[in-house]
């Protein structure tokens, strides 16, 4: 990363305040001296003006810079005219010379001719004396008194903002893979091609115009010498984007991968072939302290599932700072060294374990890399620093990212043969590539992103292949000289394809342009410390407006009291349902209830007992500020897990069992039983089965990683109660030897169920002591099957009304409050009167399959 022009600076600007004569005065302005461009244009350089010698003098030229700055001035007659009327007449340098001259006392001369002084020469016996003027001062700021920068006023001489293009919408170019297959081991290991290390790129001119090189290099040196400080301020000043800045998140990463979603048809946060109830899976490499990773959970919240492979130390990730989204999805991975270096092929191969066994072995949908790091003083070998650095990233991404998966990763420059290699086995292993720069990335650095959209399969050569460069790369051999990897693809083949190679020339001549532009405006701005930018506040608003974020502060979000929180979050309706009681089910209510209409209702296993109420409301305000409801007042619970910001849950805290009798071991879980909110998605009002469905998705997001220890959050198993009582939750049962000797009835939840949806998981059960009924069907409808087809249907008695389930009405949908307040609870063991047997037979002679 360049480090003194990629970092991100908030230092405020210079300000520059001047006073000058009101209406109707005169003025005289000395005017500036030409300097010429080499494309022939003309510039003024304010570095090269005269220090006025009169106040009349300094009040004009104050009044003339004002006017360049602000774009006011117009033409009247012969003469410049400000708003205010102020007339400016112009005069040469020589004639404001001969003016000093005229005044000059004619005997003083006749003085110094006495002493024998001559004109063109110098003071002293031997004409020693200084013959030019005194030059202007040009120490600037903190500059030291003296300091000459070699190429700094003649870059600021070239600045002309007819260069630059300022566009809100970039310009993406795609290059197609029109190839069928990835290339094999075999022709990979033919075009290696070892050498000795290079330590310059100056003749690196294969994929790129040879003046464009080395104006990029020569511009870049330019800066070698200037204080960090005022090379920030010029170039805050300088860019028009600079005052989007991070917007509200962490940093401006986030801002960067809003842009190139946008700018991508957002194929990254919004895939076209996502199911509504499957998680987003991505991956954020070499990332802390995690800005891209913020704006995917500000976009999806828990409806995307992170994971997190950087550096330990100062570039970690930052949980506790993201504040747009909910970092509770996210979930950080070191490897098994711990340190999260992704050079080592143990923890590349480590997060792709972790990775596979998370998603049953598909993939993630996409990733990200932002890798970088301070390459101070070497600036220009940038790209040859960094090139492990890009190799490791494009090989992990291949080994975590599913068929048709896409990865966007940073580069900088791609002059060298190894890095348009590196992109040429990338082209061939995916649909489509782009190299882009986008807008909120600052002109004047050399980074760049690489696209890369549906990866194709079989790829497995291509991540051996850059697995053996990295190995080599990580223990090179000391015994030679040439034991450096200089190529990946043979030139041949490079040359051979005409298509890739003239885009990769054309985009790094078009960057190196916009970057030498970029340069020389901030040395401009260095020069000049008045010159500002006039687009900076529209295109912060325009840009913001396009890529879809708003314009608001970073805030920290605030705690509260957790009663007034939940007031604030449901606004359409009392909290009253939060103490509505449960009604037990017996034989003397079994007929007026569950009998009534079967169809309508729904079961689950519970550890609640009658003298162990565990099942409750919990409340989630981020990371580990969750609150239970404890006899209607809420409590912190220091020993929950971590729950996303504006979750309301009905739950219960299982104790989840291991092994039997001495060997058992017990360890705990909270367990959803139906949701209200949750990550402040209101889920209130959707049919009890698609609550559910949504609570199986959200603990999903929520499951840690294998190895972390974290109380895992799972969403209990929903059964229909007919058939699904008998046939599916009685079939669970089976009798476990507890510590003590006791055998009790336990639940065992199948491999791939809501309970036990992994099987890394060890196979677990719980104590079963209840099983809790919820009324899927709203008041007065009741659900039907038909006779003929089978189907499902809703009949309202009142209306006399039928719809089938796939046109059911929403008011039919029983909401949260409303299952909740109508919950039956048969605790277990079961009486006598209504066994485990009488109430399923009582159920198939109410209800009769057609």
């Amino acid at each position: 990363m360049e480090s003194r022009l990629s970092d991100t600076s908030d230092s405020e600007d210079e300000v520059y305040r001047v006073g000058f004569g009101g209406q109707g005065q005169t003025h005289t302005v000395i005017e500036p001296q030409e300097n010429l461009e080499r494309y022939g244009r003309r510039s003024f350089s304010s570095d090269t003006d005269p220090e006025p010698t009169t106040e009349t003098q300094a009040r004009g030229s104050a009044t003339k810079l004002n006017e360049f700055k602000s774009g006011r001035k117009r033409l009247h007659g012969d003469k410049e005219v400000d708003k205010n009327g102020a007339r400016f007449m112009k005069k040469s340098r020589t004639e404001g010379l001969e003016l000093g001259a005229s005044v000059v006392d004619n005997k003083a001369q006749r003085m110094m001719a006495n002493m024998g002084y001559k004109s063109g020469t110098g003071l002293g016996k031997a004409g020693q004396g200084r013959i030019e003027p005194v030059e202007m001062s040009t120490q600037r700021g903190r500059r030291g008194l003296g300091l000459h920068i070699p190429g700094l006023d003649a870059a600021s001489q070239q600045w002309d903002p007819s260069l630059e293009e300022i566009k809100l919408q970039e310009d993406m170019e795609w290059l197609t893979n029109n190839h069928f297959s990835v290339p094999d081991m075999d022709t990979l290991q033919d075009w290696l091609v070892f050498g000795p290390k290079k330590l310059d790129i100056d003749n690196e001119v294969t994929f790129c115009d040879e003046n464009v090189l080395k104006d990029v290099l020569n511009s870049k040196s330019v800066f070698d010498k200037l204080d960090g400080n005022e090379l920030r301020r010029a170039r805050t000043r300088s860019n028009p984007f600079e005052t989007i800045r991070g917007a509200f998140f962490l940093n401006r990463a986030a801002v960067k991968m809003a842009n190139m979603d946008r700018a991508a048809d957002f194929v990254f946060t919004e895939p076209k072939n996502l199911h509504p109830n499957e998680l987003l899976y991505f991956a954020d490499i070499c990332a802390g302290p995690g800005g891209f990773s913020e704006y995917v959970l500000w976009k999806k919240k828990w409806n995307a599932k992170g994971f997190g492979f950087t550096l330990r130390g100062e570039n970690d990730f930052k949980l506790d700072e993201f504040y747009a989204g909910p970092c509770e999805t996210f979930h950080p991975y070191y490897g098994p060294k711990d340190n999260g270096d992704v050079y080592d092929p143990e923890n590349q191969k480590g997060f792709r374990d972790l990775i596979m066994e998370d998603t049953g072995g598909k993939g993630l949908h996409f990733t990200m890399a932002d890798g970088g790091f301070s390459v101070e003083g070497q600036e220009n070998i940038q790209e040859i620093l960094s090139k492990q650095l890009y190799l490791c990233q494009c090989l992990v991404a291949l080994m975590v990212l599913k068929d048709g998966g896409h990865f966007v990763v940073k580069l900088f420059d791609l002059f060298t043969h190894f890095s348009a290699g590196l992109i040429y086995l990338m082209y061939r292993c995916f649909d489509r590539i782009c190299i882009f720069k986008p807008n909120s990335s600052r002109p004047a650095n050399s980074e760049r992103y690489l696209l890369c959209l549906g990866k194709r399969p079989d790829v497995s050569d291509v991540i051996a292949y850059l697995s053996r460069v990295n190995e080599h790369l990580l223990h090179p051999s000391k015994s030679k000289d040439d034991n450096d990897v200089l190529e990946l693809v043979s030139p041949s083949e490079l040359e051979n394809e005409k298509y890739f190679k003239n885009y990769l020339i054309k985009s790094n001549n078009t960057l190196g342009r916009k970057q030498v532009i970029g340069l020389v405006k901030i040395a401009a701005f260095c020069n000049n410390p008045t010159l500002t930018e006039p687009t900076q506040g529209d295109m912060r608003k325009e840009c913001l407006v396009h890529w879809g974020l708003p314009d608001k502060p970073r805030t920290v979000p605030k705690l509260g009291n957790p009663q007034a929180r939940l007031q604030g979050l449901i606004t359409n309706n009392t909290l009253n349902f939060l103490s509505a009681p449960q009604t037990e089910l017996s034989k003397s209510n079994v007929e007026t209830k569950l009998l009534t209409s079967p169809l309508d209702w729904f079961c689950m296993p519970c550890v609640t007992g009658s003298e162990k109420p565990l099942a409750t409301f919990y409340l989630g305000l981020g990371r580990s500020n969750v609150f239970r409801l404890e006899k209607n007042t809420w409590r912190c619970e220091p020993g929950a897990p971590e729950l996303p910001p504006d979750t309301l849950v009905y739950a219960e805290m299982a104790g989840e069992l291991r092994s039997e009798y001495r060997s058992q071991h017990r360890t705990p879980a909270l367990h959803i039983l139906d949701a209200y909110l949750l990550g402040g998605v209101d889920i209130s009002q959707l049919h009890l089965s698609d609550r559910s469905a949504k609570i199986k998705k959200f603990c999903a997001a929520l499951r840690k990683p294998s190895g972390q220890q974290a109380i895992q959050v799972r969403a209990k198993n929903l059964y229909p109660l007919i058939n699904g009582l008998e046939d599916e939750l009685y079939s669970c049962l089976e009798l476990r030897t507890m510590k003590n000797g006791n055998e009790v009835m336990a639940y065992a939840p199948l491999i791939g169920s809501n309970l036990n949806e992994n099987s890394r998981d060890d196979p677990y059960y719980f104590v079963m002591n209840s099983i809790l009924f919820f009324k899927g069907t709203a008041n007065p409808w009741h659900c039907h099957v038909s006779r003929s087809s089978g189907h499902k249907y809703y009949y309202n008695p009142k209306s006399k009304e039928t719809k089938y389930d796939y046109e059911r009405p929403a008011d039919a949908i029983a909401s949260f409050c409303e299952s909740f307040s109508e919950r039956l609870v048969w605790y277990w063991p079961p009486s006598q009167d209504l066994t485990r047997n009488n109430l399923v037979d009582l159920l198939k002679a109410k209800h009769r399959p057609p």
